[in-house]
């Protein structure tokens, strides 16, 4: 396993659960800050649901160097 990954997820959660926790609080008291805040509340919301869902989706890079071509393997005669 790449050992960069698992911080990278856990920034992408925490950074995701944050943004959520922020448009809930927008949500409830969105007079803090003024009036028409709902807007920016979910959209908050969204992005936060987003790093949260793509927290569990990181992969680590493929490493190509063993893989062997499989256009050498095919044999194509003429036509």
């Amino acid at each position: 396993m790449n050992k960069h990954t698992k911080p990278l997820q856990r920034t992408l959660f925490t950074l995701g659960v944050t943004l959520c926790l922020a448009g809930a609080l927008l949500m409830v008291h969105g007079s803090i800050f003024g009036d028409r805040t709902i807007g920016i509340a979910i959209v908050t919301g969204i992005i936060g649901i987003g790093l949260i869902s793509k927290s569990h989706k990181v992969r680590q890079p493929k490493d190509f160097s063993n893989t062997k071509s499989k256009s050498a393997d095919i044999n194509v005669e003429g036509r």
